[in-house]
């Protein structure tokens, strides 16, 4: 039994076209989900489970629902009146549960979309999980809904996304909320028709407490306390004063914050499923890391993240090494799109940074005078030079840096620019993350490391003493993008998405192959 490009099952492509003949195979091509008596009884549990992928803010339609259901409704007709279908629709409906149910799987496990490229996956992306062995325990142990949900993220920030993308569809069932009408900005003292609409807008997202229904036209000192943990929810500045970037999220519909919910679900399953004791969080989206231990965090900090044309991607990784006072040796898209510019501009801004030029020689680097290169008439494709900056406290990395090997090359670390953790917004880097407390967070890291003290970090910083500490104990890091999350004391929070991922996510977890695609072979 195999699969091909076209292969098509009631008008339903086969999509695990590389899973499905090997799953067959391992038992000798026998049919999954009948006996010499008929259809089992898991196939009605399968349609059951698929028909539960809304809850994961996935699609049942992706799964075959229609054509199941048909095919088995079918059968059973037959059976009912006593008609013997032939052999080959029992082979087609096996072959179409199955292939439903290692997609399925693969999804849960390892997400639909592809972090990369945004485009649908309908096959399993890494080797690390045998889903044909997942389905045959499902299938001996007659637990195929529980043998599914064993695959999904087990910590609560799935299941708190999951509970929230129920309450919010309640909420849209019901009609969602009411919208405010655009307008200057609304304050204490402010009355009418807007204020009256603002009152409904946050009571019926909990946000406003107390005398809900006194002065319903006055903004009072209530209504702004519920502005203020409007804003709070939402990663603004919590003024109480109803401003632009305050309606904008007020009016925010209900569909756009489910569609913010599933991408947030889907990018929980692309990370480990399983959250370590210790671990450091890093959301790109609320600009913060966290320092989690036995689920309570332990230090958190502001952080600076990539600009939105040098985005911050999703990934996780070990922190392995601490170096203290290392030299930055520009990478060359930063040389070429930057930092030339600065050097046309100002003849004297390499030795004011303390940078180098250099050049390769045999096995070495030469360092080159920098007064032989016409910097006016230099076009950027014809640079044969590396930028290097001496350690010390201008550096652009800064004195310290935490590396945590991936394939992305980013890693946390100081920065020189302290100006921008005042900010609401932060988003300056090239992909890399900066840290608001940088020695707080080396002084944790080494904590447990006889000889580091925090005397021991300031000496080696003001000494600016180039050291490397090899972490014997790596620490795992998640960086993230969450734009939607619950709190631990239940406050539901949203943030901006201010690279434009979840609007590009939510289309690509729509989209599907359509009923005749081969686009899996």
């Amino acid at each position: 039994m195999g699969t091909h490009a076209g292969f098509v099952i009631n008008q339903d492509s086969i999509h695990a076209s590389r899973l499905l003949p090997a799953a067959y195979k391992d038992r000798d091509y026998r049919a999954f989900w009948s006996a010499d008596q008929g259809l089992l009884a898991q196939a009605d549990s399968l349609v059951e489970a698929v028909k539960e992928a809304d809850r994961e803010g996935l699609r049942p339609e992706d799964y075959h629902l229609a054509a199941i259901k048909a095919m088995i409704d079918e059968l059973r007709q037959n059976q009912q009146n006593k008609e013997f279908p032939v052999a080959q629709r029992f082979a087609d409906l096996d072959l179409i549960l199955t292939d439903a149910f290692l997609v399925y799987a693969s999804h849960l496990a390892e997400g639909k979309v592809d972090r990369e490229t945004l485009q649908p996956e309908w096959s399993a992306k890494s080797d690390s999980l045998d889903y044909a062995k997942i389905l045959e325990d499902a299938l001996q142990s007659n637990q195929i809904e529980r043998g599914l949900q064993a695959l999904l993220p087990r910590h609560a920030f799935y299941s708190d996304l999951r509970r929230m993308l129920s309450s919010f569809e309640a909420t849209m069932k019901k009609g969602g909320w009411g919208r405010v009408p655009d307008g200057p900005e609304m304050r204490v003292g402010d009355t009418g028709k807007r204020v009256t609409a603002l009152r409904k807008r946050l009571a019926a997202t909990g946000d406003l407490v107390g005398r809900q229904q006194y002065g319903a036209g006055l903004f009072d000192s209530t209504l702004a306390r519920g502005a203020r943990r409007f804003q709070t929810r939402h990663g603004l500045e919590a003024t109480g004063v109803v401003d632009s970037a305050t309606l904008v999220a007020l009016n925010v519909p209900v569909q756009q914050r489910l569609e913010q919910i599933k991408a947030n679900l889907e990018r929980w399953r692309w990370l480990p499923h399983e959250l370590h004791r210790k671990y450091i969080r890093v959301n790109a989206a609320n600009f913060e890391l966290a320092v989690v231990e036995d689920g309570r965090e332990v230090l958190s900090m502001k952080v600076v993240v990539g600009n939105p044309d040098w985005q911050t991607p999703v990934f996780s990784a070990d922190m392995t090494q601490l170096l203290f006072n290392d030299y930055w040796m520009a990478p060359r898209h930063i040389v070429a799109t930057e930092l030339i510019n600065y050097m046309k501009a100002d003849s004297n801004y390499l030795p004011r940074n303390k940078m180098v030029l250099l050049r390769p020689s045999a096995d070495s680097m030469v360092e080159i005078d920098a007064r032989t290169i016409n910097f006016a008439t230099l076009d950027p494709k014809d640079i044969d030079f590396r930028l290097r900056q001496d350690p010390g406290p201008d550096n652009i990395m800064g004195q310290v840096k935490f590396l945590m090997p991936n394939k992305y090359d980013v890693f946390l670390h100081e920065t020189p620019y302290r100006e921008d953790f005042a900010k609401n917004i932060r988003m300056y880097s090239h992909g890399c993350i900066r840290l608001e407390k940088p020695y707080e967070f080396a002084e944790y890291v080494l904590k447990h490391y006889s000889g580091w003290t925090k005397d021991t970090i300031r000496a080696v910083v003001q000494r600016i003493e180039r050291r490397l500490v090899n972490l014997k104990d790596p620490i795992p890091v998640y960086v993230l993008y969450c734009t939607a999350w619950k709190e631990k004391g239940g406050t539901i929070q949203f943030r901006e998405d201010h690279y434009g991922r979840d609007k590009r996510l939510a289309a690509a977890l729509r989209a599907g192959f359509g009923r005749t695609s081969s686009a899996m072979q």
